[in-house]
């Protein structure tokens, strides 16, 4: 998928957007009307970040785009935005009404296939544990992460669905190391219970 050069942004503080994790939004923001308007007319992508220094969108964020969009009567939207990539924006060329930034597309490191294979099987087995013990009562979803052998996706499905702390889910999103990344998923898992 061709990304763009520049990405209109939605700075929300307690929503951070995965590779292809969905992310329900209800649009009702004036400045955010006019950035999803503008969206669906080119290439149908934003941002998601959390918050920074005043204001300003933290430096990595989550690119998407728009898989379904519906129009309320009250100019409202509401959507579903699916996670395509990690993006570092690397220059903000407006600010107002809404953040527009040149962005860097992120991809993960260090991918030393023993090692993700061995963080990998730690992490599932700690959603097993948790899943035996009742605190992820997701029967399909365990069952399709037992199978799953894209641990990039693993790492970050996870992270999506059973992570709740904000903080953590944004350092996870940040870790470009993949066995360091799975390494933060298994601690952040061990904190649930």
């Amino acid at each position: 998928m061709k990304m763009p050069a520049q990405i209109p942004i939605m700075t929300l503080p307690n929503a951070i957007l995965f590779p292809q994790a969905l992310l329900p939004l209800y649009i009702f923001e004036p400045r955010y009307r006019a950035m999803l308007k503008k969206s669906l007319e080119q290439q149908r992508m934003f941002a998601i970040a959390m918050p920074g220094a005043h204001t300003r969108p933290r430096n990595i964020g989550g690119i998407g785009i728009i898989r379904a969009c519906v129009d309320r009567p009250d100019g409202t939207s509401n959507l579903i935005l699916q996670g395509v990539s990690r993006v570092r924006f690397t220059h903000f060329v407006q600010k107002e009404p809404y953040y527009v930034g040149d962005i860097e597309v992120l991809e993960t490191q260090g991918n030393n296939p023993t090692q993700v294979e061995a963080y990998a099987a730690r992490v599932l087995q700690q959603v097993n544990r948790l899943h035996q013990g009742g605190s992820l009562d997701n029967d399909g979803i365990i069952k399709f992460l037992n199978e799953l052998t894209d641990y990039e996706a693993l790492a970050d499905i996870i992270t999506y669905s059973f992570i709740e702390d904000v903080g953590r889910k944004q350092a996870i999103l940040e870790e470009l190391d993949l066995c360091k990344r799975l390494r933060k998923v298994e601690l952040a898992l061990k904190k649930i219970d």
